[in-house]
């Protein structure tokens, strides 16, 4: 009974070893394929950080480019020049919609004077009953 109880301690260890052994190396290759995410998602966040300096960067060269080109339309007054010719083509509009309405009042005026002098000759035809 000696051997018996010596081999299925034996046997005991030996399956808690393996079953350590499994359970180490299952953590290890969990871990680690967890590892290779994480290092894969900080390798992209460096990517997007690299990428979005890149574009502050060309936002601030954009901006002074403009800015510049601003300066100098000041400077050489193209800006007053566009803003007047701006006025006065608003103000041309608008004049030509005044006289649009004007010519239209006078045109409904007439037709509403043509009509009371169609009516005022007629006096009683058009209520007379047709003759068939």
């Amino acid at each position: 009974m000696s051997t018996m109880s010596l081999s299925y301690a034996l046997f005991t260890v030996a399956a808690t070893a393996g079953g350590a052994g499994t359970a180490w190396l299952t953590t290890a290759l969990h871990f680690r394929s967890k590892m290779s995410e994480l290092g894969a998602q900080v390798e992209q966040a460096e990517r997007a950080k690299q990428k979005a300096q890149e574009l502050a960067v060309q936002s601030r060269q954009q901006v002074e480019a403009l800015q510049q080109a601003l300066s100098e339309a000041k400077r050489d007054g193209a800006i007053h020049n566009a803003a007047a010719s701006a006025r006065a083509e608003a103000a041309a509009a608008h004049a030509a919609k005044a006289a649009k309405e004007k010519a239209r009042a006078d045109l409904i005026r007439q037709l509403d004077s043509a009509e009371s002098i169609d009516r005022a000759t007629h006096g009683f035809a058009d209520t007379q009953p047709l003759n068939r």
